[in-house]
């Protein structure tokens, strides 16, 4: 069960989205690696459908829609839903712990960091996978990693949503115990994160 202190994160992701307009200029120079990178990784899998967790501006979604896949996009925030919805990606309102279909690939792009205890919320991951899950993290275990983190901290202050910094031997070791094994862990911008790729054993 997710529990309290996750649903006031859930209601700071709403407030979050509802105030961004757009990338940050260090999100307009990351973002298209991250997406070329996923990009490659989706056309290694043999997969038809698909769901993006934690959807926000539908930047997954859109390449879940060029690959052809039935995909879907699940979002807490009304505002993210409205802003996917307006790009034509389909999107709706809704929390993993209460998904009841399952995916071939449940991805999750910068989300586990947040959960001050990120197990349950993985467990739900797998919990509608088919075969397989996939996370982008940062990489807290990097200088470049830490370096960024402490930057975007800095700069962005009040306005970034809470961010714990947990290694990605963390991430693995949690999948890998609920019997998801990393086929891929690849390293992305200068290692400040990692693209984790697991499947159902």
């Amino acid at each position: 069960m997710i529990k309290q202190k996750d649903e006031v994160l859930y209601d700071t992701w709403d407030k979050h989205w509802a105030k961004e307009r757009s990338l940050t200029p260090i999100g307009r120079i990351f973002c298209p690696i991250r997406m070329r990178a996923l990009r490659r990784t989706f056309q290694e899998l043999d997969i038809n459908t698909a769901i993006d967790v934690g959807c926000g501006f539908g930047y997954l979604l859109e390449l879940f829609h060029e690959s052809g896949l039935d995909y879907v996009g699940l979002d807490v925030s009304p505002r993210s839903i409205e802003v996917c919805k307006h790009m034509n990606l389909n999107a709706r309102l809704g929390k993993v712990e209460d998904e009841t279909q399952q995916y071939d690939l449940v991805a999750a792009e910068g989300m586990l960091e947040h959960f001050l205890n990120f197990e349950p919320f993985a467990k739900h991951m797998m919990r509608i996978s088919k075969r397989y899950v996939l996370i982008m993290q940062p990489n807290h275990d990097s200088f470049t990693g830490r370096t960024l983190a402490y930057v975007t901290q800095t700069l962005r202050g009040s306005n970034i949503v809470l961010e714990y910094n947990y290694q990605i031997k963390d991430f693995i070791s949690v999948f890998e115990r609920n019997g998801f094994r990393a086929i891929k862990n690849e390293p992305l911008i200068l290692n400040t994160s990692r693209l984790i790729l697991f499947e159902k054993e």
